[in-house]
Order: C-alpha cells, then sequence, then structure tokens
C-alpha cells in the first residue's frame, strides 16, 4: 500500500514538474515581431549607420522600436535625438504634422506625429494620434500601451488601467501592458492584483515578450 500511495506521488509531482515546464518555458502563441517589421528595423538601422549624426534618423528608429517592442533601445535613441539636436522635437513636429496632413491613413506616421506631441509637452495630442493609429490599425496593443502609459503620467489611473486591458484583450502575452497595469493596481491600493500582474510580466519578459 505504501509503494502504491508512493507511486501515485511520483506521478502527481512528475505531472505538476511537466505542467510547470510547460508554463515557463514554451513559447506562448502572443505577440511576435512580423518578418515586416523586422525589415523595417534593418532599413531604419541602415539609414542610421549612413548618417551617425543625423537628429531624424535616431528619432525614425527609435519609434520603429517604441512599436516592435525594443522599448528600452527605442528610449536610447531618443535621448540621442535631443543630444544631436535639442531643436528637433520642434522641427520634428511640423515635420510629421505635414507628413500626416499629406498621408491621413499611414499609421507609422501618426505613430511618430503622436511622440512629437508628447515631447513637445501636448500629451492629449499625442493620446488624440495614437487614436488616431487605432482606429487605423484596430490590434496594434502598442499604440494601447503607450495611451495607457500617457494617462498614468497625467494622473488619469483608471483612463490607464482601462487601455491596458483593452491591449490585453487583443493580446494577453504582452509584458510591458502587464506591468503597466501592475502599477495601476499599486495606485489603486490593490497590491496583490499588482503583484499578480508585475510576475506575468516578468514571466513573459523571460519568453521574449
Amino acid at each position: 500500500m505504501k509503494k502504491t500511495n508512493l507511486k501515485i506521488k511520483n506521478w502527481i509531482l512528475f505531472l505538476v514538474c511537466i505542467l510547470l515546464l510547460g508554463y515557463c518555458i514554451l513559447p506562448a502563441e502572443g505577440w511576435r515581431i512580423t518578418d515586416e517589421l523586422k525589415e523595417e528595423i534593418k532599413i531604419k538601422k541602415e539609414a542610421l549607420e549612413k548618417n551617425p549624426d543625423d537628429a531624424h534618423a535616431h528619432f525614425d528608429l527609435a519609434i520603429t522600436y517604441a512599436y516592435t517592442n525594443h522599448i528600452i533601445d527605442g528610449w536610447a535613441k531618443l535621448k540621442k535625438v535631443v543630444e544631436i539636436d535639442p531643436s528637433f522635437k520642434k522641427t520634428g513636429l511640423r515635420m510629421y504634422i505635414k507628413k500626416v496632413t499629406a498621408e491621413p491613413n499611414d499609421w507609422r506616421l501618426r505613430f511618430r506625429l503622436a511622440f512629437a506631441y508628447y515631447f513637445n509637452d501636448k500629451k492629449e495630442a499625442a493620446i488624440r494620434e495614437l487614436d488616431n493609429v487605432i482606429l487605423i490599425d484596430p490590434y496594434n496593443v502598442w499604440a494601447y500601451g503607450y495611451i495607457a502609459l500617457i494617462y498614468g503620467e497625467m494622473g488619469e489611473t483608471d483612463k490607464a488601467m482601462e487601455y491596458c486591458k483593452r491591449g490585453l484583450a487583443i493580446d494577453s502575452n504582452v509584458a510591458a501592458l502587464h506591468l503597466l497595469l501592475a502599477e495601476g493596481y499599486y495606485k489603486k491600493g490593490d497590491s496583490w492584483t499588482g503583484f499578480k500582474e508585475r510576475m506575468e510580466a516578468l514571466r513573459l519578459r523571460a519568453l521574449g515578450y
């Protein structure tokens, strides 16, 4: 009888280990960078290599990184823009207003315009442009994420969390959205749910999301 119980316990332990390995290691079916976006990154990087002191080339690559889950790399490039040309935020805003006016259905241009507004402290305008990105490309989880980030900075926690949840309804495997949602829960005093969202973000980041 004792041997039988031991065998059952061993089988249970084995099954638990298999489930944990599947949960922690096997890739989930979630957002992944497409071949098209990989090619876009390559083109932008090549343009920057040819013109390493061009503020616009840095900005262009930075925003491409922003919607391809290379967020840290994107912020680094945006800092470089300011170092190279402190006046770029104003000239860049004028440039992208013209570009979007000429090609209003290009969501990539609107993404860049949104960031140009953001760096000119025009956060409401930045949100408006990111909402326009969603109108053009309804499944763009990054637009939801950056809207959530801006609302969070503005102290509008409920709206920030709403956009996080809308983005996660499209793709629940985006680590950045879980992290933003966690911060919302912490701000609202729900530390336990905030902790769970942070852990989920860490798990997904380990998987490359």
